[in-house]
Order: structure tokens, then C-alpha cells, then sequence
């Protein structure tokens, strides 16, 4: 357990340092993204492939000490999903060393080929700019929109205006936005890596469902821990920021693990076996007593207590119900 702790706590520490390295990306288009990743490749390599990755699999080893010790105290528990404290953190891990390695592939090859282009883009747009110039001039007086033409069933159609040539800089830049879009989706190994963040993605937020919540039914985990692991865990599908907050859940479940939280562990670790815990009706029922013999009568509340000639009558005459003896009582008053 206390190395499975550290493990944890070492993957939170790591994910915390690889932030600074993070690169920041300030434009909004892939043309600008990808000019930044190209001059922060090295952080872009070191913080978001190698850093977050090595942090999610030091998360494994507290998953596993989850996992393993809620089998070991449910039958109802396959041996098999064991497997999910490694099947999502791995390919999570994997896939954010591919897509950094295709970011900065497609970074380098974008920022080689892109001169060339805007250069290839600015010469077509003077040159479409004179051709318009020349037209204009031998056209004369001629208007900016065309005539209205007569279809052969008698509707006229207006032909729309000729849309005015792009300048070099609009041509330079729509051919940026052109070719980084066209590098990034034809790049192997991002789309591998995509493929595999999705797959690792949805199998490391099974794992964060499946493996508190069996946690907190043995008793190994507290409800508000194990449901709090459980919400971050789905909020990795809805919230972006989400891993940030998770991270945080590790570094606590670490400290747990290792002996260093505040509050010492639930009961259901040192017992061996599930301890279960009490839900709150529960908790209200054995709230007057710890189950024993509760002392009192077993008439009803309203019954006027017996006097010496009824309770014998009522032992001479065992077969007849209270409701009988009562009214001969009434009517002999």
C-alpha cells in the first residue's frame, strides 16, 4: 500500500511540473497552433508526451491496490477486471507521446513548407488582380453587374457580380490555413494517436467508475472519496480541465495509502474482509440499541393493565382472545 501511495503521489508531483512545459497556443487558427509547437517542440515532447504520460502510469499501482483489494473481499468481482487498472492508463499514456510526436512531425514539415506556398499564393492573387485591372479598362463604361437573362419559360435570372480578387495578403493567408489543414489530416501518426487516446480515454474512465465504486461497497473507500473519484473520472468525457481535478483525487488517495492522510483508514482494510457501509435508514434504526433484547410488554398501549381476578381468568381460560375476555370484564363492571 505505501508504495502504491508514492507512486501515486510522484505522478500528481510530475503532472504539476510538466505545466510550465506546457506550450501555450495563443493563435486561432492551426496555421498559428502549429508555427508555436514548432518553436516549442522540445516542450511540447517533454511536457505534454513524456511527463503527463509517466504520471498517468504512476497512477497504476494505486488502481491496482484498489482493484485487487475489493476482489480479495467480494466473490461478486471477476479476476478479470483487474485488468482495468492498466488497460486505460497505458493507452491514455501511449497516446499522448504519439500525438505530441505528430504534432511536432506536422509542426516541422508546415513551417519547411509553408514560405513556398504563401509565396506561390501572393504571385496568383497580382496576377488575378492585373488580369482584373485590364478587364475593366477595355470594358469601357461597363456595369458592375451583369444583365438580366431570359430563361426559355419566361423568367428572368440576375447572373451575380463577379466577387473582386483576394489581395496577396488574404491569399497568403487562406493558403497557411490550407496547408496546415491539409497536413494534420494527412498525418499517420495522429490519427493513430487519436485512435488510441479514444479508445484509452474510454477505458480509463470505466476504470474510474468501476473501481471506487467497488471500493467504497467493501469499505475500502469512504462515499464521498469514492464518489468524488467517480464524478472526475466522467467529467474527463465533458470537461477538458477535468484531468487537473483528478490529479488532485490521486494525490489524496495517495497520502491515504501511504499513512500520511489526517484520518486514519476505514476499517475494511485492517479487517481483511468488507465492511460495508451503513446507508442512512440504516444508521436511524440501530441509532436506539446495538440489536438486543428490549425489555416492556407486549399489550397494546391503550390496554388498561390487568388486574390479579383477570389475569387469572386469562389463565384459566387460554383459548378465548383479549377482545372476549375484555367485554366479560366490561360487563361484569
Amino acid at each position: 500500500m505505501r508504495p502504491a501511495g508514492i507512486s501515486a503521489i510522484l505522478g500528481a508531483l510530475l503532472f504539476a511540473v510538466s505545466l510550465p512545459l506546457q506550450p501555450s497556443v495563443s493563435g486561432d487558427g492551426d496555421a498559428e497552433r502549429l508555427t508555436e509547437f514548432h518553436d516549442n517542440s522540445t516542450q511540447l515532447v517533454l511536457g505534454q508526451g513524456v511527463l503527463i504520460g509517466l504520471g498517468v502510469i504512476l497512477f497504476i499501482p494505486s488502481l491496482y491496490v484498489l482493484i485487487r483489494s475489493a476482489t480479495g473481499r467480494s466473490a461478486r468481482i471477476p479476476r478479470a477486471m483487474v485488468a482495468l487498472a492498466f488497460v486505460g492508463p497505458i493507452l491514455f499514456s501511449v497516446s499522448g507521446f504519439v500525438v505530441a510526436q505528430g504534432l511536432d512531425d506536422v509542426a516541422g514539415k508546415f513551417v519547411h513548407q509553408a514560405p513556398a506556398k504563401e509565396q506561390q499564393a501572393r504571385a496568383q492573387a497580382v496576377a488575378a488582380q492585373a488580369k482584373g485591372v485590364q478587364r475593366g479598362s477595355a470594358g469601357g463604361r461597363q456595369t458592375s453587374t451583369p444583365p438580366p437573362q431570359t430563361t426559355p419559360t419566361g423568367s428572368t435570372t440576375t447572373q451575380p457580380a463577379p466577387t473582386a480578387p483576394r489581395t496577396p495578403a488574404q491569399a497568403a493567408t487562406s493558403a497557411r490555413d490550407d496547408l496546415a489543414n491539409d497536413l494534420i489530416d494527412d498525418s499517420t501518426l495522429l490519427k493513430v494517436g487519436s485512435l488510441i487516446r479514444f479508445v484509452g480515454l474510454i477505458s480509463l474512465v470505466f476504470a474510474l467508475i468501476y473501481i471506487p465504486l467497488w471500493a467504497m461497497r467493501t469499505g475500502l473507500l469512504t462515499r464521498f472519496w469514492a464518489i468524488l473519484g467517480l464524478a472526475l473520472g466522467v467529467s474527463l468525457l465533458l470537461v477538458p480541465v477535468g484531468i487537473f481535478g483528478l490529479v488532485l483525487w490521486f494525490a489524496v488517495l495517495g497520502l491515504m495509502l501511504a499513512g500520511w492522510w489526517p484520518r486514519p483508514l476505514p476499517p475494511a482494510w485492517a479487517a481483511g474482509e468488507s465492511i460495508p457501509w451503513l446507508r442512512p435508514s440504516d444508521d436511524a434504526g440501530t441509532a436506539g440499541g446495538t440489536g438486543g433484547t428490549v425489555e416492556g410488554s407486549g399489550r397494546e398501549v391503550s390496554e388498561q393493565p390487568l388486574t390479579e381476578n383477570a389475569a387469572a381468568e386469562e389463565q384459566a381460560q387460554p383459548t378465548e382472545t383479549q377482545g372476549q375476555r375484555r367485554k366479560k370484564r366490561k360487563r361484569r363492571g
